[in-house]
């Protein structure tokens, strides 16, 4: 038996802002989750949020492994993907149920390392 104590998430919406595909940056995630996790599921999920008073709403992957240890480097270049590839202003990861919200000014390694360190207390 093997028992998997943490779960990692990246959600990753289907399309850019201006409505383009992202399945070649779905793609890259899932492929660097299953190298370095063993294996993902893929969730789809909808999103809703709000700016300036307008509701959007996003269609969305979520990228999920259950792993033993949670590796900061591969979450970080996950998110660092969508940010960049996807054109997006904030990016959301998941650990262990907590929702966290990076955007690209946000030190995204340092960040999940202090994370990690609260969730392996």
């Amino acid at each position: 038996m093997i028992k998997l104590n943490n779960q990692v998430a990246v959600i990753v919406p289907k399309k850019t802002n201006d409505g383009r595909s992202t399945k070649t940056v779905i793609n890259k995630v899932n492929k660097l989750f299953c190298l370095s996790f063993g294996g993902t599921s893929i969730l789809e999920v909808s999103g809703y949020w709000v700016n300036d008073g307008k509701v959007y709403h996003d269609e969305n992957l979520k990228i999920v492994s259950n792993v033993e240890n949670i590796d900061v480097e591969t979450i970080a270049e996950a998110a660092s993907l969508v940010l960049t590839e996807c054109e997006q202003l904030a990016v959301s990861v998941e650990i262990n149920g907590s929702l966290y919200i990076f955007d690209a000014n946000d030190s995204i390694v340092e960040d999940l390392e202090s994370v990690v360190m609260e969730v392996e207390k």
